[in-house]
């Protein structure tokens, strides 16, 4: 049994200590050994399901593949509101490039270091993995509270696509808490809705020519992070930085171009294989060299990792004959943050992010995503990242667009929320939005009444290999989420 000691000040009692004896760290190292990248949550929906069966609870499943486990009330409670907590199965697989991996096969190897926990070379999967253990650890815990429903969701990561399908009559509570923010003493209430842009570019067959040289460069290890909770950060961005250089050598003769992994994540690695005359290979190597030195000396403080490579390549039989106007579009297209909020402090308003480019043969699909908690200017900025790769002819179409959560200020929840914390800890809680993607919008559209607030533990980096969790942050959710479930059971 993992036991925890949490210094607190309780505003209406005296100093002291509270011994925890909860399960929350142990459920999320199972967690952490299944497998569950987006798409691939059946292993996560079994152990659910076998979880609930072995603890006497109901479940209920949809065609989604979303799971709902339903805890009766405590003795004496019958007549409470049932409360709602939801967490997602899936997690976002990023790793490192040398890291050897199957994330559909294999587990995540973690390591706890002092306060904090974090994965070796890949993603940890806290976002969303300490959700489901807060809420598993609640459907075990005998707390004096009304019937709870918890409801884990698919594929959260790439669209939102469990909450998109779930139909009205899934879960019954009018009070939902999502397990799914990243600040501990920071109670969200509010999210940018967003819109995913694909640009795809198609040619027929084109020789390359055989006599030039070849190159592959390579751009890595930069820090990359959530394209949502990171993108104010100023991080770099490799399609950026790649098509940045080849605008330097605008008569290369590209033959491929890669970057990026995942639709909401800043992306670290970028590569592409050109081909120039053999009399220029002196001015490439030492533009090369000029621009290397540029990008470390510009990122040096958001990207200390950056790395830069050339290296010699075969020759390529074809090339992509549009090049130099796809190129122009990938630097030209808008990346980052487009307008700050002007009613919340430091909260992003709306954002672009150049998220993917593949091949696929004689193809290139480039993916970039919006944010906004407006929902003309997510679509403003959906426009305008189209029309930067319609001048190179690209068909566009969009996917996965969902709605932003708007704040309530006069939430019931929210302010028995409030609350509660401040008697726990002595301080009165922040109240935040986020410029992340959560689900509460598309639940909202269901369930029109639904009083939504989200919480979370400390979780850094999430989205990129450097994510990481804080042990003691966990801690306070926990006796948090238990105080407040209780608080509501009370009022009933």
């Amino acid at each position: 049994m993992i036991i925890f000691c949490v210094q607190y000040v309780a505003a209406n009692t005296h100093a002291g200590t509270l011994m925890i004896n909860g399960h929350v760290l142990q459920y999320f190292e199972e967690i952490t050994k299944i497998p569950r990248p987006s798409g691939y949550e059946a292993k996560m929906r079994e152990y659910l399901l076998s979880f609930a069966k072995s603890h006497g609870l109901l479940t209920k499943t949809d065609a989604a593949g979303n799971v709902c486990i339903r805890k009766p009330a405590a003795a004496g409670f019958e007549d409470a509101a049932v409360v709602v907590l939801q967490a997602h199965m899936d997690m976002v697989c990023e790793k490192d490039p040398e890291k050897a991996v199957n994330f559909q096969t294999d587990p995540i190897e973690t390591i706890t270091k002092g306060d904090w926990i974090h994965a070796c070379g890949t993603t940890l999967g806290a976002d969303n993995g300490v959700g489901i253990a807060l809420a598993l650890d609640v459907l075990t815990a005998k707390l004096p509270t009304g019937p709870i429903e918890c409801v884990f969701t698919v594929e959260e990561e790439t669209g939102l696509t469990g909450a998109e399908a779930m139909g009205p009559d899934f879960f019954t509570g009018k009070m939902l808490i999502n397990i799914d923010s990243e600040e501990e003493g920071s109670i969200c209430t509010g999210c940018a809705g967003g819109v995913e842009t694909f640009a795809q570019v198609s040619w027929e067959p084109y020789p390359a020519p055989m006599d030039d040289v070849y190159y592959r460069i390579d751009i890595d290890g930069l820090t990359g992070g959530h394209s949502g909770t990171d993108i104010h950060r100023g991080r770099a961005n490799s399609i950026k930085i790649l098509a940045a250089f080849l605008r330097r050598i605008p008569d290369a003769d590209i033959c491929e171009l890669s970057g990026g992994n995942l639709i909401n994540a800043i992306p670290r690695h970028a590569t592409a294989v050109f081909g120039v005359p053999a009399k220029r290979t002196a001015e490439v190597e030492q533009i090369f060299a000029q621009f290397s030195e540029e990008m470390r000396e510009r990122w040096s403080s958001t990207d200390p990792g950056i790395s830069l490579a050339l290296l010699p390549e075969s020759p390529r039989d074809e090339m992509i004959p549009s090049a130099t106007k796809i190129i122009s579009a990938l630097d030209a297209c808008p990346n980052g943050v487009l307008a700050m909020s002007s009613t919340i402090p430091d909260l992003v308003q709306t954002s672009t992010n150049l998220s993917s480019v593949r091949m696929d043969g004689r193809s290139l699909l480039v993916a970039t995503f919006q944010r906004s908690v407006s929902q003309n200017e997510k679509r403003e900025a959906s426009e305008m990242v189209a029309n930067t790769f319609q001048s190179c002819g690209a068909e566009i179409h969009t996917s996965s667009e969902y709605p932003g959560w708007m704040p309530d200020p006069s939430s019931p929840l929210l302010q028995t929320a409030i609350t509660v914390y401040t008697n726990l800890f002595g301080e009165t809680p922040k109240i935040t939005a986020t410029h992340g993607g959560l689900e509460c919008g598309l639940f909202r559209r269901n369930y029109p009444a639904l009083d939504i607030i989200s919480i979370g533990p400390n979780i850094l980096g999430a989205h990129s290999p450097k994510e990481r969790l804080q042990i003691s942050s966990v801690e306070k959710v926990r006796l948090f989420l238990a105080e407040l479930l209780k608080e509501i059971g009370t009022a009933a």
